[in-house]
């Protein structure tokens, strides 16, 4: 199956900003997509979603990517020696037959290699005689600059970073010895730079890997800081960062396109990287786009860059200079990067902030109320925060069903809450739970899952403090989950109830009490239509007494302590509809689909 990024792009665009990237992308084709590859005949998506966070874990953000030339570093694959024949061979061919200066290690000064220091090394390093059939013995290593760069801070730039990255010991667990030779015969000048694979304190083997601290994102930051120095602008984004999402070209095409005199292909995606591609392009999207707010108001024009930058990604566009318009001076981009930064350390501690308070708070629903808030908060910074784990449970919907309430957007709904949370409030109060703290936590649209851990976290003390209150004997964790379960089975039937009767048009306004009678403007009782019903239904707890007198309150009182989230709750809840209703079709549809339309 051809599965196009651009394609999947287009879908990623157009989900809601809470659906993680690989949902967005993937949408109802999560049991569609199958693999080229023998033996997956399904898409896995547990797979997809750890290599996903792989691919974004790269890159730390900040700043707008592509504005710079790339730190280019490659290691040759079978470039190294494994016996003295190919080490005396590699130094021939480095050194062009004598013509070009070979440099030893800063260990030994970075003297010249001439045949005396030749033997010195092929004496230190050991190389064995014959070596046929077995592992290298050294690495080889290219470190290539952009075209305009001097060469000799270009040199200077590649003898520091092997000397960082091999022999100061900070990296692979060991020091490592090498010579490098710096060549200017192609348009990049470039180093290469030949390690001893054995370490010199530890004997530890030099391994290069994703698993390894030496590794190709190490390796090119390292190249940044160290060419940084010599006045060489480099970055070190990974391609998908930059709205690169072609494969990267194997060195086997690369030389095939050199014998062929022709430009190398990239691989087509197969459905896995392009999925993965796109995912990664929606995650850096949204980042970017975020970043942009985070700094909107103290640097409007490096957030308009970032959104350039958002915008280019986000339909396929790999970053260049020529999507950032106007181009800002190189230190505002490092000013931006550390706005953004700041602007996330100041978001993280008023969250801590913020967190601390509600602990100090006691359970109740003034504390459900605050918990909703700064979730609503929680989930328009979560896409901002530069660690995907921070905040991560917040910028998700939860999916348990629970705390799906009745919005009270006018009077006559306002009427139906209020008979429906007399109920909840005695359901609660069965159950040991706190009543108004539960009304109020089905009070709002569909929380974040790390919100409705938090009220089921409030829900498990209440109940425990109850039943110490009541001298009941202690229950296991499965009983308690048990039994709170039973409760939210019960409220959820309320409330679906209640947003039935809604939509059928029924229920009174809020002004009137739902009971057997109302008093009249003389004080006298007087019997509603729905008097037959058994006085028993309407005898609630004194909790419930209380609650009751609150839900009395005439309208007006009612819309305005509703004023400000009744708007947001009936959207929310609208929303919610339309994606529920949304999943059921692609369902039915996907149903008929593999049942080739027989609707089986």
């Amino acid at each position: 199956m051809t599965v196009a990024v651009v394609d999947l792009l287009a879908r990623g665009r157009a989900a809601a900003p809470y659906v993680s990237p690989l949902d967005a992308v993937m949408g109802e084709d999560w049991a569609e997509v199958e693999f080229d590859r023998a033996g997956r005949a399904r898409l896995v998506r547990s797979g997809l979603a750890a290599a996903h966070r792989q691919d974004i874990a790269r890159y730390g953000g900040g700043g707008q990517p592509g504005r710079k030339p790339q730190a280019v570093i490659k290691m040759i694959r079978k470039g190294g020696a494994s016996d003295l024949r190919g080490l005396r061979a590699q130094m021939a061919y480095l050194s062009r037959g004598g013509e070009q200066i070979l440099q030893r290690s800063e260990r030994y000064m970075g003297v010249e290699v001439d045949a005396e220091q030749a033997a010195a090394i092929e004496t230190a390093w050991r190389m064995p005689q014959d070596g046929s059939g077995a592992a290298d013995r050294t690495s080889h290593f290219i470190v290539s600059f952009p075209e305009s760069t001097p060469h000799g801070a270009a040199e200077r730039a590649g003898r520091a970073w092997a000397e960082e990255l091999f022999g100061s010991g900070d990296y692979g667990g060991d020091a490592y010895d090498y010579y490098t030779a710096f060549h200017t015969d192609r348009a990049h000048p470039h180093m290469h730079v030949v390690v001893h694979r054995r370490g010199l304190d530890n004997g530890e083997w030099l391994k290069v890997s994703r698993r390894s601290d030496v590794n190709y994102d190490t390796m090119r930051a390292v190249l940044v800081e160290v060419a940084g120095r010599e006045g060489i602008a480099l970055e070190a984004t990974p391609r998908l960062a930059r709205g690169v999402h072609d494969r990267p070209v194997p060195d086997a095409e690369y030389r095939r396109a050199w014998e062929e005199k022709r430009a190398p292909v990239a691989p087509e995606h197969s459905p896995e990287t392009a999925i993965r591609a796109a995912a990664a392009l929606i995650h850096y999207a949204r980042r970017f786009a975020s970043d942009a707010r985070a700094i909107e108001r103290e640097a409007p024009e490096q957030a308009a860059l970032l959104r350039a930058a958002s915008e280019a990604i986000a339909h396929g566009r790999a970053l260049t200079d020529s999507i950032y318009t106007p181009v800002a001076p190189e230190q505002e981009n490092d000013m931006s990067s550390a706005r953004v930064e700041e602007r996330r350390e100041e978001v993280r501690q008023n969250f801590e902030k913020m967190d601390r308070g509600v602990e100090q708070m006691e359970d109740g629903a003034s504390r459900m109320r605050v918990l909703r808030q700064i979730d609503e908060l929680k989930t328009r910074s979560a896409p901002m925060m530069s660690d995907p784990g921070q905040l991560r449970d917040f910028a998700v919907k939860d999916d348990s069903g629970r705390y799906q309430g009745i919005d009270a957007s006018d009077p006559r709904r306002a009427g139906i809450k209020a008979e429906a949370d007399e109920k909840v409030v005695a359901v609660a109060a069965r159950y040991g739970v706190d009543g108004e703290a539960t009304v109020e936590r089905y009070s709002g649209g569909v929380p974040s899952k790390g919100l409705a851990a938090e009220f089921a976290a409030a829900e498990e003390r209440e109940r425990g403090r109850t039943r110490v209150e009541r001298g009941e004997g202690p229950e296991s964790a499965d009983e308690r989950r048990s039994a709170l379960a039973r409760m939210h089975d019960e409220v959820g039937a309320i409330y679906q109830e209640a947003r039935e009767h809604a939509a059928r048009g029924e229920g009174r306004e809020v002004g009137r009490r739902f009971s057997t009678s109302e008093r009249t403007d003389d004080g006298r009782g007087a019997e509603l239509p729905d008097a037959g019903r058994n006085r028993a239904d309407y005898a609630p707890s004194s909790v419930a007494n209380d609650a009751a007198r609150q839900q009395a309150r005439n309208a007006e009182t009612w819309r305005q302590v509703q004023a400000e989230r009744s708007a947001e709750r009936a959207e929310a809840e609208r929303r919610e509809g339309v994606r529920r209703r949304q999943e059921r079709e692609d369902e039915e549809r996907a149903r008929r689909e593999r049942d080739n339309g027989r609707g089986l």
